[in-house]
């Protein structure tokens, strides 16, 4: 998250009490270099908030997704269908497993120290400037954000807000945004739990962090650091084998089964892959959202199209900004993503489906994510991956109704045939082969719904360490590797001049 560094100049935010946060707080400059995608930042958050403010079905769903809460947020993932029999069952206490692994992980999801350091002004705040504090250039001080204003769910006696109020009277800094962070912890959880309907459910996600651009509380860079520390943490969770073993495995195996249950006894087949098949889980009768905006602009009416939307939202229009074309850059440790979608695969082969189902390098917060901005999940677990006979990852199918494993049969060809001939060195930066101008994997004009793509070694990035430490350790680990690329010391000296 540390590229924002090149953007904004934060003024050093004074917790010591309410008197220094309210005369430190959201105060900072724009510089010059980020004068031109903070402007676009703002743009495209007011033209998402007026959509979604003005569609009063989209405004509640984001209002729920306020709450904080996954047990109201992820159940429409699953369509309705699996989605009624996971609400139900969560409710009645059937999936204890379950309900502890998801809580759990969501209870862990935190941005850390980024929102304070950066000390972003939040956008629906009158002044901007605070007065004049602070220097925005040609950034305007009052966005005109339209507030969604509190709503009650006569079904559930709910009452939901967007706490415009609580927001300010806590001093909550913009970015990143927390509650996409949650969302992504949460779905992420989820998502390993049910890899069957992993990209819905992490599209669901996405729906989540664009709802906080809905209700005006967070910009599109807020949530793009979200999604990254989300992923992150949930990463270095998965990548401790006790807590795949002693906590994922078995509510795996309790949601499944209890699912598969429920399906037969309603007539939707003897297995949980049936039922998904049955009832469209995986297609048109899954997750569904038919709001359309600036970003993502057509409706997500089955898994191809939640693919869609899922890309749109990884770059929110931004043109790229950074070196553009670089080698595929997997995460240490984001192999664990797909530890039970593709179980049979070895850590190398996950990170090569990673790396071919990656976007292109150079979009905003990718230089400073360590790979993070560029991981493209839905994709990865809707993906057909072919391995040739020794085992290397050779093409990767994505927007699959189910995830696969396939092996290449061998050919007589002669030209195949071993030769004298010395092998050329391996690189240690994964590559994606070279793609037309018009069909470059970052290109919002791509669709990644059927992408064949053939792999090579992927570099790593990240802290050895990370892979094999404790889940709880692992996920301050990343968060602080994160925002030590931030590049906090080297800032620090600026702030202290600006604050003096």
């Amino acid at each position: 998250m540390g590229e924002f560094n090149n953007y904004w100049t934060p003024l050093t935010y004074d917790a010591t009490s309410d008197e220094t946060k309210a005369a430190t707080a959201f105060r900072g400059t724009v510089l010059p270099a980020g004068e031109e995608i903070l402007e676009q930042n703002d743009s495209t958050l007011v033209a998402v908030n007026h959509a979604g403010a003005a569609d009063q079905t989209q405004a509640h769903r984001a209002l729920v997704d306020a709450d904080y809460d996954w047990k109201q947020t992820l159940p429409d993932a699953l369509g309705p269908v699996l989605g009624t029999y996971f609400a139900e069952g969560v409710a009645d206490g059937e999936l204890p497993l379950t309900t502890d692994a998801i809580t759990t992980a969501g209870a862990g999801a935190n941005t850390g120290t980024a929102k304070p350091y950066f000390n972003f002004p939040r956008p629906f705040l009158d002044d901007r400037t605070s007065g004049g504090e602070s220097d925005l250039r040609s950034l305007r001080a009052n966005l005109g954000i339209a507030e969604i204003p509190d709503w009650t769910d006569t079904e559930t006696g709910l009452t939901h807000t967007a706490g415009y109020a609580s927001l300010l009277a806590g001093f909550s800094q913009a970015f990143p945004s927390g509650h996409t962070t949650y969302a992504y912890t949460v779905g992420l959880e989820l998502a390993t739990l049910l890899p069957q309907l992993g990209t819905e459910i992490v599209t669901r996600s996405s729906e989540a962090g664009n709802n906080r651009i809905v209700l005006g509380v967070h910009y599109p860079l807020d949530v793009m650091g979200g999604r990254i520390v989300g992923h992150s943490q949930v990463a270095a969770k998965l990548s401790d084998p006790s807590y795949v073993s002693g906590t994922v495995l078995p509510a795996q195996s309790e949601l499944a089964d209890y699912l598969a249950s429920r399906c037969a006894a309603d007539g939707h087949g003897e297995t949980l892959e049936e039922c998904i098949d049955e009832v469209g889980a995986a297609d048109e009768g899954g997750y569904t959202n038919a709001v359309t905006d600036a970003v993502s602009q057509a409706p997500v009416t089955d898994r191809a199209s939640a693919l869609t939307a899922y890309r749109a939202r990884m770059t929110y229009g931004f043109s790229q900004v950074g070196s553009v074309g670089r080698a595929a850059v997997v995460p240490e440790g984001a192999e664990s993503l797909l530890v039970t979608a593709f179980p049979t695969l070895s850590a190398d082969q996950r990170r090569a489906v990673l790396a071919a189902t990656e976007i292109d390098s150079g979009y905003p917060l990718d230089s400073s994510s360590l790979g993070w901005q560029r991981i493209d999940l839905p994709a990865a677990l809707s993906a057909k991956v072919t391995l040739d006979a020794d085992g290397a990852v050779v093409s990767v199918e994505t927007g699959q109704a189910a995830a696969s494993v396939v092996t290449e049969e061998p050919t007589d060809d002669p030209s195949t045939e071993p030769t004298d001939e010395p092998s050329p060195e391996p690189s240690d930066h994964g590559t994606v082969p070279p793609v037309d101008d018009g069909d470059r994997p970052g290109d919002d004009s791509a669709s990644p719904v059927a992408t064949h793509v053939t792999t090579a070694p992927v570099r790593a990035a990240g802290a050895s360490s990370l892979a094999h430490t404790g889940s709880d350790a692992a996920g301050i680990g990343v968060l602080a590797a994160l925002l030590a690329a931030t590049g906090i010391a080297a800032a620090a000296v600026a702030r202290r001049r600006m604050r003096g």
